[in-house]
């Protein structure tokens, strides 16, 4: 990975030409990009996963450590339009691009003004121009884009696409008055999360949502967050990542830089029954967007009151009080997610830049299509869920 505060500004650049009307500067450092890239986000809808700040943490906490950074500005007549931070890792003489975050983001995302809406042409010409820029590339690889974002079109989906194997789960939320269940959800739907939360405080105590805003609190909400992580992992047969790097420093370091924030890059909730933390959730913020990073749950006796339904009928009070409109719930499809949001197809794309990458991306797509086909057909997925837990079993014996 580049030196993040030695790399010189622009290693690179790309003229315009008739095929490009852009041009193109190619940094190899966030230090180098981050007086343009803060700029384009006050200008920009993005989602948080292509915020600076998120970025920057992810890089500290050793996630790209693999990766050679290549930060493509694209310009028109010296003013910057958009961004698209890449890594680039070589593997078995393939050079492959992604975006920076892209394994542990929920969406891949151009950082453009709005006015930015090149032709599907013109964006080969950039991809092109970055390729050449940074000494040849075979592939771009573009992850889980969404469609739209609050009201704005994804340049990038005037490409070629295929959608990724989940889907993202959205909502409008607000502007609501509180208590937000009262009216957005069924009486039904309601009524059950009220007895839930009047059942859980009898039996346990007072319940209530805490952000976290101090060190002790954190460490205590962030080990209990483990505890009920890892034991929900271990059930479904999967390490758990985030007691690993780049997650468990990630968190705390970019939770504790947002203590005094209002919409803090990452911030942690947690639900509380008395003394007892029974719940969490970690979420990110992108101006009046919340994206519902990961939660957790406790498996103890608290466990039989419906904590998800509360947990999530708290954060959208709490949410909606500080002026958030959108909210989403991440990848994955879980049923418990449609109560609160609705399945929104993302799509993958894939550009290959060179014969090698017309190959890697056809193998590609066949297999990001099997992937999908399994994980949305529930006899298939309950199959490899089995499969999943039972080696899990088995290494964990081991």
């Amino acid at each position: 990975m580049s030196d993040l505060s030695t790399a010189p500004e622009i290693i690179a650049g790309a003229p315009q030409t008739a095929a490009n009307p852009y041009e193109i500067d190619i940094h190899d450092s966030l230090a180098a990009a981050e007086p343009v890239w803060r700029t384009l986000e006050e200008k920009c809808v993005l989602p948080p996963y292509q915020r600076f700040d998120w970025i920057a943490a992810l890089l500290a906490a050793g996630a790209e450590a693999d990766s050679r950074i290549a930060i493509a500005v694209v310009k028109q007549n010296g003013h910057a339009l958009a961004l698209l931070p890449l890594g680039l890792r070589k593997r078995r003489g393939l050079t492959k691009a992604h975006l920076l975050g892209a394994q542990q983001s929920n969406a891949d995302w151009l950082l453009a003004e709005p006015r930015f809406t090149p032709t599907p042409a013109q964006l080969h010409a950039i991809f092109a121009a970055i390729a050449q820029a940074v000494g040849g590339l075979d592939l771009l690889s573009l992850a889980n884009l969404p469609r739209t974002w609050q009201g704005q079109s994804n340049p990038l989906l005037v490409l070629d696409h295929a959608p990724a194997a989940s889907n993202l789960y959205t909502a409008t939320i607000g502007p609501t008055p509180v208590p937000y269940i009262d009216h957005r959800l069924t009486t039904k739907r309601r009524s059950n999360i009220n007895r839930g939360r009047r059942r859980l405080a009898e039996q346990h105590g007072e319940v209530r949502l805490v952000r976290v805003r101090d060190e002790p609190t954190l460490t205590l909400v962030h080990q209990a967050f483990l505890d009920q992580r890892g034991a929900r992992f271990a059930e479904m047969g999967i390490d758990n990542m985030f007691a690993q790097a780049p997650f468990h420093g990630l968190f705390r370091d970019l939770t504790r830089a947002g203590f005094t924030q209002e919409h803090p890059t990452l911030c942690l909730h947690a639900l509380y029954a008395g003394d007892e933390i029974v719940a969490t959730s970690w979420g990110l913020h992108s101006g009046t967007h919340y994206s519902q990073y990961i939660n957790s749950t406790t498996s103890g006796p608290a466990a039989r009151y419906s904590l998800m339904g509360i947990l999530i009928a708290e954060l959208m009070d709490a949410l909606t009080v500080t002026g958030v409109t959108t909210f989403d719930m991440g990848l994955g499809d879980f049923d418990y997610k449609t109560e609160w949001t609705e399945a929104e197809p993302v799509f993958n794309s894939l550009i290959a830049l060179s014969l090698k990458g017309r190959f890697a991306a056809s193998a590609t797509r066949r297999r990001d299509a099997t992937k999908r086909l399994i994980k949305q057909t529930p006899a298939l997925w309950q199959t490899a869920q089995w499969l999943r837990r039972t080696l899990f079993k088995l290494r964990s014996k081991g």
